[in-house]
């Protein structure tokens, strides 16, 4: 459990004995956090100038003192604070009289908090702190509970995840609980589209692989994941693995929710189809490109998965690609009018983005006899003709 949820388990358990306030937004370039404070405590909504919010927040630590209910203020992320914004809490804290604890204040954040409390200028402020407080990451063995843990309460079986799955998903993620659920997510992803019985390292490593390629998550072992997706899948491990249930059923919700899950509706292509779709719009190319060639090994897919792979290839700045998949996509015949018109102005762009003008206006004016109305492929059919008749210098070569 990260720091986040066990905030939320500390507002959920206690809400009702304290009155809470959760800021998780402020950032150091605010000129005052009050506002802020009593936001998160429901006390204003308007903009009040700073005596006025003070006199509020005062007032309020009064009543609530009154009715012996302690005012627990928790910042999130407090790291983003910054010296001037932390001495203003500090300040406040001067409102607790004697051995009377109106106010609580919590802090929350990044190994960066820490940091910025060891500063000569933070020294009052971190005088005054009680109780601190590091989280560990989780231990292999704490991984693999963990991720059984959230199985259970979705619903699925614990032993979905290998032992050796868990401990691959250890050494990549360090124990980070954000980042376990992120592999666990995907490593589900792509178990399902592979109609997997239990999730092996292998699934693992082929999802983390992928994941990384693009150098934003942060997983170690990165060699490690090189050798595992080469090899072939160790049946022991599989054999190893206790029978899941043998009865279909629907996928349900991911266990870790990083990213929405899509439900499947049937069959896997569907869902791969959506998957995909949703993995490009989030800017993760690679994966939907793999999540796309799985749902267009279905024919009733297959023109729509190689366009979605052609806009992926596109985004990725590989246009070569993009115009193979955009081609393929047309091979379909199957597809609707309206399908082929779609591809094949996206197949138009690319060819004119390489400099292939002849053929991207000769699909243009395609497009525009079968629907003069389309975007605007009249107007780019009619551009593309007249620099064909009247080349630019870069054009005609120098």
């Amino acid at each position: 459990m990260g720091k986040t949820s066990l905030l939320q388990k500390l507002i959920s358990e206690h809400g009702e004995k304290h009155s809470i306030g959760l800021v998780t937004n402020a950032r150091y370039d605010i000129d005052h956090l009050l506002p802020w404070i009593l936001l998160s405590l429901g006390l204003s909504k308007r903009q009040l100038d700073p005596v006025e919010a003070y006199h509020v927040f005062s007032e309020f630590l009064i009543q609530e003192s009154k009715q012996h209910r302690r005012v627990v203020l928790i910042i999130d992320e407090a790291q983003s604070l910054g010296s001037e914004l932390l001495e203003e809490l500090r300040l406040l804290s001067n409102l607790n009289e004697g051995k009377t604890l109106k106010l609580q204040i919590i802090l929350s954040g990044q190994p960066d908090l820490h940091t910025l409390l060891q500063r000569i200028d933070m020294t009052q402020f971190a005088q005054r702190v009680v109780v601190d407080y590091h989280l560990e990451p989780l231990s292999e063995a704490e991984t693999g509970r963990c991720i059984r843990h959230r199985l259970n309460v979705a619903g699925g079986h614990p032993s979905l995840f290998t032992n050796k799955a868990c401990a691959l998903v250890h050494r990549l993620t360090r124990g980070n609980p954000r980042l376990i659920n992120q592999v666990c997510d995907i490593a589900l992803t792509y178990g399902f589209a592979e109609q997997a019985r239990v999730i092996t390292s292998k699934l693992v490593a082929q999802a983390a692989f992928e994941r990384s390629k693009g150098r934003i998550l942060p997983l170690a072992a990165r060699e490690e994941l090189t050798v595992l997706v080469n090899v072939p899948e160790d049946a022991t491990e599989i054999d190893a693995a206790p029978p899941q249930p043998s009865s279909p059923q629907p996928r349900p919700e991911s266990p870790f929710p990083e990213r929405t899950a899509t439900r499947s509706v049937g069959t896997p292509e569907p869902f791969l189809y959506a998957k995909g779709v949703a993995m490009r719009k989030e800017g993760r190319s690679r994966e939907a490109i793999y999540m796309l060639e799985l749902a267009g090994k279905s024919p009733s897919y297959q023109l729509k998965a190689q366009a979605q792979i052609g806009l992926c290839h596109r985004s990725l700045g590989d246009h070569g690609a993009a115009i193979q998949a955009f081609r393929a996509a047309l091979n379909d015949q199957s597809a609707s009018r309206n399908e082929v018109i779609n591809v094949q102005y996206f197949l138009a762009r690319t060819l004119e983005s390489v400099g292939q003008i002849a053929e991207a206006a000769t699909l243009l004016r395609r497009i525009v006899q079968m629907n003069p109305r389309f975007k605007d492929a009249a107007y780019r059919a009619k551009e593309l003709s007249s620099k064909r008749k009247h080349p630019t210098n870069g054009e005609r070569g120098g």
